[in-house]
């Protein structure tokens, strides 16, 4: 995980604060590590549902959960999900490679 930079005070319910203790306390894993951890996966739910929902494209979904597009493109093809890309977009990639290589 990246070096801590900023604090951040947030208000939460208390349902979600005892979620957290009990996340912490089972996980031998303090407080504000769990929080950041649900964090990093409450990003990759995001960057699945608007991806799978067609919302955002690949690159963007990458950048939401802060994974390659390699590691986003694993990440769907073990959940099942099916690409959003079109032919014209795969095409149009094949020739920019060509162009490249």
């Amino acid at each position: 995980m990246n070096k801590m930079s900023k604090i951040m005070t947030i208000r939460l319910p208390k349902e979600d604060i005892e979620i957290v203790k009990q996340i912490s306390i089972e996980n031998k894993k303090d407080k504000s590590t769990v929080v950041r951890e649900l964090i990093e996966q409450g990003k990759i739910y995001v960057a699945i549902k608007e991806y799978s929902q067609g919302k955002i494209s690949i690159g963007k979904a990458s950048e939401i959960a802060g994974l390659t597009i390699s590691e986003i493109m694993d990440l769907f093809a073990n959940l099942g999900i099916k690409s959003n890309i079109e032919l014209e977009d795969y095409l149009e990639g094949i020739k920019t490679a060509e162009k490249i290589f």
